[in-house]
């Protein structure tokens, strides 16, 4: 090539970059991706003199994880939707509520390619349909009345603090500057009521600051097996009354393409009466149906 012609060809590529810019770095490191999993399980227990009594039973379990994730140069966004409802029946008798849960999270990351990174955290909790419960009244009859509902009781939490990332898609969250706002249903009549708090209509609104820690762990295992955890704290004080914890974990068993053997783990502290500790172990068989 002659020196006109690289002259020529130098002074044309720099015009077209002036013009046109340079080539534009991708938006998103990786592409949006959504991915869920729901999973349905049901049974019947029969019993004829089993330790000298019976009571036949169904159960049904419905439960949904949704999650949307982008990650890109600057920012990475993702979105997650975890439910469960399940009813248990008891024959010849009526249907009850045995679990029902909902939540809602957004967390945005300001991608720095660091270790830790800033985050800004929303999440929203509550559950799907109203509940009932039986009470005598004022007139000493066995009643029944609401004891709660979608929206009530309620945790709405915004937060902004740091995050680590591990094994690719897995992180652990520190919002060490929380914003929480609760409702809670007033059944009875209330002895006295903090000051900062409001009662409207027979509910209980509060709102605080405070420190919390939140896991969102799926990872793989070999072809057979993924580990789930999603778990969440809550505390502003070293007392009984200010910390909230609900530790979520479950080992999934691929057995077949639609059917799973699930093994989940629940812990769950509220700050309210009777301030213990809730265990809930499950083993079962579930039918599947998910894009991972």
């Amino acid at each position: 090539m002659k020196i006109r012609q690289k002259i020529a060809l130098l002074v044309f590529s720099q015009l077209s970059i002036f013009a046109f810019g340079r080539e534009k770095e991708p938006i998103f490191k990786f592409p949006p991706t959504i991915t869920f999993s729901n999973n349905f399980s049901a049974s019947y227990i029969h019993y004829k003199n089993w330790k000298y009594s019976g009571f036949n039973n169904y159960s049904f379990l419905l439960r949904s994880n949704v999650n949307y994730d982008t990650v890109g140069n600057s920012w990475e966004t993702h979105l997650r939707f975890n439910g469960e409802l399940g009813y248990m029946k008891f024959v010849d008798s009526t249907w009850y509520k045995n679990s029902d849960y909902m939540d809602l999270s957004a967390d945005v990351i300001k991608n720095t390619n660091k270790t830790f990174e800033n985050i800004f955290s929303f999440y929203f909790s509550s559950q799907f349909l109203s509940t009932y419960e039986m009470y005598y009244n004022d007139s000493g009859y066995y009643a029944k009345r609401w004891s709660s509902g979608f929206g009530n009781p309620m945790n709405i939490d915004i937060g902004y603090g740091t995050t680590i990332h591990f094994w690719k898609t897995c992180r652990a969250n520190l919002t060490f500057v929380t914003f929480r706002t609760s409702t809670m249903p007033i059944l009875e009549p209330q002895e006295s009521v903090d000051e900062n708090d409001l009662v409207y209509k027979r509910t209980l609104i509060t709102s605080e600051y405070g420190l919390g820690i939140q896991t969102y762990i799926r990872k793989n295992i070999g072809k057979r097996v993924r580990w789930e955890n999603y778990s969440r704290a809550f505390a502003n004080a070293i007392n009984r009354d200010k910390f909230d914890i609900d530790f979520r974990n479950r080992v999934i068993v691929k057995i077949f393409k639609c059917l799973d053997l699930i093994v989940d783990s629940r812990i769950r502290y509220m700050p309210y009466p009777p301030y213990k500790f809730q265990f809930r172990n499950e083993i079962m068989l579930s039918l599947t149906l998910e894009k991972m």
